[in-house]
């Protein structure tokens, strides 16, 4: 008896062990529902297998995460609505969100604007934002979009900021373990010529040329020259403004 009482603990001791390796716990769920005859009050009870692994989510959607005080560029000069308002930029889904008096914010008809700036007076920097219709990005088309002024002058650099979702991927026999879904960069840069087209450009220098094919060599020398790597944006403003200074 006692030999068997021992076994017993044993065994359970095992499965224990194995059920919090795997971070999966099994509950009893009590159901309440009439049976299939109909018959109010058969209870049923069921098996239900809960995952735990998920970790949430990380990174963020926003542009910055704080709401920060900035202007809205209407289509009509003349609009009673407010142009100093707590702003706040959801780069997943492109849209701009005010916070309101009351507590609440919503999202800012992008029909009404023509683009809005982000004041981080703490750091001293604005950000600002114009709207683009039908914007031709690597993974389709997006109907509508704001675009973040790096460089403004003839041939100006803007770029999309955005952010996509990667989704948690930790079941099954062939995942790869991660536990949380997650925000990824997903940004791209674009060139604005004179005649107001966009062209989409890359951090690598076959890109920048072609982009700027026109004066494909000065630029070229001009990379050289400098021993731009190509590794940041700042690297391509000074390229856009030495293309402008030609």
């Amino acid at each position: 008896m006692k030999f068997a009482a021992f076994v017993l603990v044993f065994f359970f001791s095992i499965t224990l062990a194995s059920a919090q390796e795997a971070n999966v716990q099994e509950a009893m769920v009590y159901n309440a529902l009439p049976g299939v005859d109909g018959t109010p009050g058969k209870n049923r009870i069921a098996m239900g297998t809960y995952d735990l692994r998920y970790e949430g989510v990380k990174g963020s959607r926003y542009f910055l995460e704080e709401w920060l005080n900035g202007q809205l560029v209407f289509v009509k000069e003349n609009t009673k609505a407010p142009k100093m308002v707590p702003l706040k930029y959801d780069t997943h889904r492109k849209e701009l969100l005010f916070k309101r008096t009351v507590g609440d914010s919503i999202v800012v008809n992008p029909d009404q604007i023509t683009g809005f700036v982000i004041n981080d007076t703490k750091n001293s920097i604005s950000y600002p934002f114009i709207k683009v219709d039908g914007l031709r990005t690597e993974g389709g088309v997006v109907p509508v979009t704001y675009l973040l002024v790096l460089y403004k002058s003839k041939t100006s650099l803007l770029k999309h900021v955005s952010k996509m979702m990667q989704k948690a991927n930790y079941q099954g026999a062939y995942s790869v373990d991660r536990r949380y879904d997650s925000y990824l960069d997903n940004s791209e840069y674009y060139l604005k010529k004179p005649d107001g087209s966009l062209n989409r450009v890359k951090l690598k220098k076959n890109s920048v040329l072609n982009a700027l094919e026109d004066k494909k060599d000065a630029i070229e020398a001009f990379i050289k020259k400098e021993e731009l790597a190509l590794k940041s944006e700042y690297e391509l403003v000074r390229i856009v403004d030495y293309y402008n200074s030609l």
